[in-house]
């Protein structure tokens, strides 16, 4: 038996809710990340100054361009079809024949 097709199961149900009542939009956050909108994260600048082991001062920035990949391939899930495996097979329980020629040598 189990759920009816096209529902939710209690997790992703129970996530739902709690989205809505905290008012936040993961799908959202994820595209904020991903176009770098740092002010809209909360940060007062796109970069920060850090420290290397040896004392040497850098600037990295706010948002990682690995933590924009990462959003952006998470996020490529809602918007765009998952693509489906192909199965080859025969008519009935025939084996497929292939056929490999070199073209060249003819």
């Amino acid at each position: 038996m189990g759920r009816p097709k096209g529902s939710k199961n209690i997790r992703s149900f129970d996530a739902e809710i709690l989205a809505a009542k905290l008012g936040v939009d993961p799908v959202e956050f994820m595209l904020t990340v991903i176009k770098g909108d740092w002010k809209k994260l909360g940060f007062d600048a796109p970069t920060k100054t850090s420290f290397t082991a040896a004392g040497i001062e850098f600037e990295e920035p706010n948002i990682p361009f690995k933590d924009r990949v990462t959003c952006a391939v998470a996020v490529a899930k809602y918007l765009y079809p998952q693509k489906q495996a192909v199965t080859l097979s025969g008519e009935g329980q025939q084996a497929i024949k292939i056929v490999i020629e070199d073209y060249q040598a003819k």
